[in-house]
């Protein structure tokens, strides 16, 4: 099961809506089980378990990313089903994905 997926600003495109603009990986061809993290140009993006329907997202969608970017995080959707996934990149929380703390010195 794949767990994290990278990709480059390539491989988005921008939904611009009245109110935001946000940050789209179509990920709709993609066969395996969404990523629960997605690494865009070495920013890590959880996924927030919140969908929004492709068609018709309007009043949820821009306050959820409104909110995030008034705490400062940024948020990335990824458009799978007809449906957008909303990841969130949090710069205060650090990921130690080498297990650091189990190494014996």
């Amino acid at each position: 099961m794949t767990t994290e997926l990278a990709a480059g600003f390539g491989d988005l495109t921008v939904l611009t809506t009245p109110e935001v603009e946000v940050f789209v990986l179509d990920l709709e061809a993609y066969e395996e089980n969404p990523p629960y993290y997605v690494d865009i140009a070495g920013r890590r993006f959880a996924y927030s378990s919140i969908t929004f329907p492709v068609k018709g997202h309007g009043s949820a969608l821009p306050p959820f990313v409104r909110e995030h970017e008034a705490e400062g995080r940024l948020v990335v959707l990824v458009e799978r089903k007809s449906r957008y996934m909303a990841y969130v990149h949090d710069p205060s929380i650090s990921y130690d994905d080498d297990d650091e703390g189990d190494e014996e010195t």
